[in-house]
């Protein structure tokens, strides 16, 4: 784990982990009520109230990548 968090120990990777299996089981509970159209105009809508300078700065995926790694380790079901 330390190589994908440096500053984040196991046990809080495991935490986060159950955190999101939390939501995911919460969101079947819970079906969408928009539309993809309405989404989109929604998302559009938040996008606009960024400012300018987060608007144009270059989007930095690393930390979703590291995290998606983390995650995938925890997930192996051949240990």
């Amino acid at each position: 784990m330390s190589r994908f968090y440096p500053g984040l120990s196991p046990t809080a990777v495991r935490a986060r982990a159950e955190s999101l299996e939390r939501f995911s089981a919460w969101e079947l509970a819970h079906p969408r009520r928009l539309s993809p159209d309405a989404a989109l105009e929604g998302i559009a809508a938040l996008y606009e109230l960024l400012p300018k300078v987060s608007r144009v700065r270059a989007v930095d995926a690393s930390g979703v990548i590291a995290m998606h790694k983390a995650l995938s380790v925890l997930a192996r079901t051949d240990r």
